[in-house]
């Protein structure tokens, strides 16, 4: 799996984030024994695989696709676990493991849990390295949606880049705006109707990565509302939860999810409001897509919204041309091509060197400027 690129204060974050460690600790505790086999998809700097290590597991893989997994290995040595630990650098749909698993851990989502290809990544974990009758944690997360009063978070993500600012005239970008989702904040005060369950993933049984779901409310009350906050609620083993629900009391590092409307709307008592929320898993990243309805006590429609966040991605001319026509590649992948094609027929790097810039002169002027480049590709696609 894939995860972003976190500074190391952003791992330092979500350590010292007490819930969200202490329930996967907790549901760690309660779980291993000294035959466990544990794997940490998306490790970090190996927390959980650690924990698992000193908790007595048998054996632990942790597996991280990016460079801070050195910190893990480092911290592992420190604490005397590192022959109980075995860390492996590589995305997990790449990893192939010796024994299958009785507990499979992981945390690689953001804000929300579909994030870049997490949910692909926990499905084949669970279905290529889990034992029968193994563990998940989590082994659910449930997503919830309420309408919400937010004007200045409305106002900071949408108003400022659809009015006007020091005398300049940005309504062409308020339809764009209106189409990216943003982490927000909301206090209970806020939320303008019950909160509705729109989605449950239960990891032992998922089969999709998209997520899909709706909700609807008949308003009681008179209310401004801005769009739509959405967060989860976080299953271990019974009883160690966390929730980052702006009702929970808690605070986690997450926040919550603010879909805006492209306008505020002024909501009576009657008007009935429905919602679908959808997270399409496209190439290495998702699509977020949010419709509303709004109909008033007689029926009439009083508002209707179709939003994603592709309508809020700028796709310049020259990148719609290249969407609409076969794909060729550029100078940059006609010269990685030639290096992996070099690559997989056994070459050594200096002789892929040699033949890069033979083929790119004017890129290369000798085969020690083309070496660089050659180390780079070579290091990312190698096993």
């Amino acid at each position: 799996m894939t995860g972003p690129a976190y500074r190391l204060s952003d791992y330092g974050r979500m350590i010292a984030d007490e819930g969200r460690t202490g329930a996967y600790a907790e549901s760690l505790k309660r779980l291993v024994t000294p035959r466990s086999v544990v794997v940490d998809i998306g490790t970090g700097t190996g927390i959980f695989a650690l924990l698992a290590a000193r908790l007595g597991a048998r054996k632990v893989y942790a597996i991280e696709p990016s460079d801070v997994i050195e910190f893990g290995r480092l911290i592992a040595a420190h604490n005397g676990l590192d022959e109980r630990v075995e860390f492996i650098q590589g995305l997990s749909t790449d990893v192939q493991l010796p024994e299958p698993a009785d507990i499979i851990v992981f945390d690689i989502h953001g804000i929300l849990p579909a994030n870049e290809r997490s949910l692909s990544a926990i499905m084949d974990a669970r279905d290529r390295f889990l034992a029968p009758g193994g563990a998940l944690i989590p082994r659910r997360e449930t997503m919830w949606a309420s309408l919400v009063e937010a004007a200045a978070l409305h106002h900071e993500n949408v108003g400022v880049l659809a009015g006007e600012v020091f005398g300049i005239d940005m309504t062409a970008m308020s339809s764009s705006v209106a189409n990216i989702w943003h982490k927000g904040r909301a206090r209970p005060a806020e939320l303008v109707t019950t909160p509705a369950c729109w989605a449950v993933l239960d990891y032992a049984i998922l089969r999709s990565p998209n997520v899909r779901g709706e909700a609807a409310w008949e308003i009681r009350d008179r209310r401004a509302a801005h769009g739509i906050c959405v967060w989860f609620d976080w299953e271990g083993v019974e009883g160690a939860t966390f929730s980052n629900s702006p009702l929970s009391g808690e605070r986690h590092l997450f926040g919550q999810a603010f879909f805006p409307w492209p306008e505020p709307l002024d909501l009576c008592p009657g008007d009935d409001v429905r919602i679908q929320l959808r997270s399409d898993a496209v190439g290495p990243s998702y699509i977020y897509t949010w419709e509303t309805v709004v109909r008033g006590k007689d029926g009439a429609t009083k508002a209707a919204f179709q939003q994603s966040d592709f309508l809020g991605a700028p796709l310049s001319s020259e990148r719609l041309r290249k969407l609409a026509s076969a794909p060729t590649l550029s100078e940059d992948g006609r010269i990685d091509q030639l290096i992996l094609n070099s690559v997989a027929s056994g070459l050594m790097l200096e002789q892929i060197a040699r033949e890069v810039s033979a083929g790119f002169p004017h890129r290369f002027a000798t085969w020690t400027d083309a070496q660089p480049r050659v180390t780079q590709v070579s290091i990312r696609y190698s096993k």
